[in-house]
């Protein structure tokens, strides 16, 4: 069942209700000086406890996750090589959000998938749900003690992440596979950056498997190797290395040479658009019915642009994590396939940045992006 299916709740309700969260969020934001530590923790578990026990929300895809993880434990195909049209009575199947492709997701996460398998499909909907949540919280843990290790306010970078809605409502609430791959990739960022004691390659190695959960983890690679210097920068290499090639193999183990079918996918899926992305609005005012294909281009090549100029700036001596930031904020605004629990993927970069502009641009960007669902007419 959808949020939007439950009965009583109209779209305007629902506007109204999204519209007090938001406000609700930026209200606790701006008084996150005055939060103490044990309500920041109760509060954020609570509201991560609410949105685990509703039912998945805005979105069927945890029912992708489910039927392209059955597609090959419980039908004998592979999800790499056959879409899911050939399953049309698996009861996932009825709910899930894509059935014309391939899987488009990274082999680490098919093969965590496949563990919820053998629950059932309801069974196996809560554990990738609780799987989910329990992300999402260690991910505010992770944001925690980095900001604490970095001597920022650990509350503030807590609530920035831990009550965002995009991240409560849209990912928590639709167990999206993002804050697995953000809890990796986190990780990573902490491991690489802690004051006392780094661990280069297990660092590096987090950021592999993030990428191999989901490949939008891949644009953290490069500013952290920048970002890494003398020979922790080369150890991390090896951990990334050495990660990639345990996952390739398990996955030519368990998919066959059908795995490397996800380069093919993937390039199909940046074809794709969704309603509220940036080049759509621009498009749209230049006079284009939709997205056009131009504006499209133009787009791409700016954020390259900007990605170079943010690497150039490492490599100059500036904090890879905050230009890593600033990258994944212009990836959000150049990409036509924009979701809202891609949120996921800034807010925790924001929070352990020692940027006030960058948190700052975070939370514009989610308030303006709820805006839109607001108000249809921004859409």
């Amino acid at each position: 069942m959808r949020f939007l299916d439950l009965p009583g709740l109209t779209s305007q309700r629902f506007a109204l209700l999204l519209l007090g969260v938001t406000v609700g969020y930026l209200m606790v934001l701006a008084c996150a000086g005055a939060v103490r530590a044990r309500w920041a923790i109760a509060g954020i578990v609570a509201v991560h406890a609410v949105f685990l026990l509703a039912p998945p929300l805005l979105s069927g895809d945890v029912f992708s996750y489910l039927q392209y993880a059955r597609l090959g434990t419980v039908h004998g195909l592979n999800p790499y090589a056959d879409a899911p049209t050939g399953i049309p009575g698996d009861l996932a199947y009825r709910f899930a959000s894509e059935h014309r492709i391939t899987s488009p997701y990274g082999p680490l996460w098919t093969l965590v998938s496949d563990a919820a398998v053998p629950f059932g499909v309801q069974a196996g909907l809560w554990a990738l749900k609780a799987l989910g949540a329990l992300a999402s919280l260690g991910l505010v843990a992770l944001v925690w003690r980095g900001a604490r290790r970095a001597g920022r306010d650990p509350v503030g970078a807590a609530l920035l992440v831990g009550l965002n809605p995009l991240i409560v409502l849209y990912a928590v609430g639709g167990a999206h596979n993002d804050l697995l791959m953000m809890l990796l990739a986190v990780a990573g960022v902490v491991l690489l950056t802690e004051p006392a004691v780094p661990r280069p390659a297990l660092g590096g190695a987090a950021l592999a498997a993030a990428t191999a959960v989901k490949a939008s983890a891949a644009l953290l690679v490069p500013f952290a190797l920048l970002g890494t210097r003398g020979e922790p920068r080369w150890r991390a290499l090896a951990g990334m290395l050495a990660a990639a090639a345990v996952v390739l193999l398990a996955a030519l183990v368990a998919f066959g040479v059908d795995a490397l079918n996800l380069v093919d996918v993937l390039g199909t899926e940046q074809q794709r658009r969704a309603l509220n992305s940036v080049p759509r609005a621009v498009s749209r005012a230049l006079g284009s019915g939709g997205l056009s294909e131009g504006v499209r281009a133009g787009f791409g090549v700016a954020f390259g642009a900007v990605a170079i100029a943010l690497l150039i700036w490492v490599r100059r001596g500036a904090d890879w994590v905050t230009a890593a930031g600033w990258a994944t904020l212009a990836l959000l605004l150049s990409t036509a396939w924009l979701l809202p629990w891609y949120g996921a993927w800034l807010m925790p970069l924001a929070a352990l940045s020692g940027d006030r502009r960058l948190r700052f641009a975070a939370v514009a960007f989610t308030a303006v992006y709820l805006a839109t669902k607001i108000v249809p007419g921004l859409r």
